[in-house]
């Protein structure tokens, strides 16, 4: 069995009012549409890197200024993988 697919997205204040918030909505729309693929959202607290914000965490792999305009290609890559 694969293991599941993380994405890990920073809850604090200066990421989601950066694009976090959006980035969220988007990323669950695209989560959605996986069947078969074990894919686990979470979020986080803080995660020190506030004027890279928004962060978000692909695996292991942290991305930063990541814009909603890019999270869908990211994040469908990333499952896909």
């Amino acid at each position: 069995m694969k293991s599941p697919k993380t994405i890990t997205i920073c809850m604090g204040s200066s990421c989601f009012s950066r694009g976090n918030n959006q980035n969220l909505k988007i990323i669950q729309e695209i989560i959605s549409g996986y069947e078969g693929i074990d894919v686990q959202l979470s979020g986080a607290l803080c995660q020190e890197q506030c004027s890279k914000g928004p962060v978000l965490y692909l695996g292991d792999t942290m991305f930063s200024c990541v814009d909603s305009s890019e999270i869908a290609d990211l994040v469908e890559t990333y499952i896909n993988s």
